[in-house]
């Protein structure tokens, strides 16, 4: 009875090779999404059954399909004893609940599409269905991130080792970007508000946009040291998927995320590996937003009319560093045993 239990995790823990797999499908399935995005963005003519809806939903179909492979696998080598509950790959049963999930969630857009007609604007992203689809999608890009959680148990492991994981988390945060596209500071015309209003949004919508940067690296140092790029390779991946929705055409976002990340990697690494570093992570967190947004700013000033008093710019940095570093505070309790 002793020597089962070891048998049976082993069995249902995949490798990184396969989770690899995992999200490649998972990358089709948002590229679908982004692409999808787009589409709405630039007022293209709508029906249900497009060539976009058809990425995206090949995507998924990709996505069930390997996570089928993957349990029927672990059920294969149980000799079919296995029930195909148990014979699930660690930290995947979220997943295959979110391809049901997701699957209701099509099967109510076909209908709204068809008998309702096409959203637009912010209530396409609110619309019932498609939290349904977010739902669906958020579990399914999920698991590989939760499985390595699980498995993993090397705490400093090298960029690669973790890729994986990285990119489940990455996705995740896009799909999150997506859904609060009309947040993201780097699509709006902020540097033109001047009422109070159109002020006070502004200052929510970068609030918004420094959550989203920085709660993936969060995450991430709940559980490992960060491998050196992961800063960089989070902020870019955002960066270049939110750009597709507009062409492109705030490519600047990229370039400012770009140099932000690099410099986030150095300074999260010449943190040293003792019990007084954990206020230096805290510090890191509250100078990425100041960074991020003084580039922000600093481009502004050089290529529009920046119209903003330096209180209104400056107070905007200082107040998105704050919220950084409070939820640094609150979701990575860093310890000596977790950074060693």
């Amino acid at each position: 009875m002793s020597m089962q239990l070891p048998t049976t995790l082993t069995r249902k823990n995949i490798g990184n090779f396969k989770h690899s797999i995992t999200m490649l499908m998972g990358m089709w399935l948002i590229v679908g999404l982004f692409i999808d995005g787009f589409a709405h963005n630039h007022g293209a003519v709508e029906t249900f059954f497009t060539p976009w809806h058809a990425i995206l939903y090949s995507g998924y179909l990709a996505c069930a399909v390997w996570i089928f492979i993957l349990t029927y696998q672990n059920k294969s080598r149980a000799n079919h004893q296995a029930s195909w509950a148990e014979a699930i790959p660690t930290g995947y049963k979220f997943g295959v609940a979110g391809v049901i999930v997701f699957f209701i969630g099509g099967l109510g857009d076909m209908y709204w599409h068809t008998v309702l007609g096409i959203e637009k604007n912010i209530a396409a992203l609110l619309s019932p269905t498609h939290l349904i689809l977010l739902t669906g999608a958020l579990m399914i890009l999920t698991s590989p991130y939760r499985a390595m959680s699980h498995s993993e148990n090397e705490a400093a492991p090298s960029f690669r080792q973790l890729l994986p994981a990285l990119t489940s988390v990455a996705l995740t945060f896009a799909v999150m970007a997506f859904f609060l596209m009309y947040a993201w500071s780097f699509r709006q015309n902020l540097w033109m508000a001047r009422e109070d209003d159109a002020v006070a949004r502004a200052v929510v919508d970068f609030m918004v946009t420094t959550m989203l940067l920085v709660l993936p690296i969060m995450l991430v140092l709940r559980r490992w040291k960060l491998p050196f790029g992961t800063v960089t390779y989070f902020f870019v991946f955002e960066a270049v998927l939110m750009a597709v929705l507009d062409g492109f055409s705030h490519y600047g976002s990229i370039v400012i995320l770009l140099i932000s990340g690099i410099v986030g990697d150095i300074l999260f690494r010449s943190i040293k590996n003792k019990e007084s570093c954990v206020w230096q992570y805290r510090v890191v967190f509250f100078l990425l937003p100041v960074l991020i947004w003084g580039l922000y700013f600093a481009d502004m000033s050089m290529h529009q009319t920046l119209d903003w008093a330096p209180e209104l710019w400056g107070g905007t940095m200082f107040i998105c560093g704050l919220c950084s570093m409070g939820l640094s505070i609150l979701t990575t309790p860093i310890t000596h045993r977790r950074i060693q």
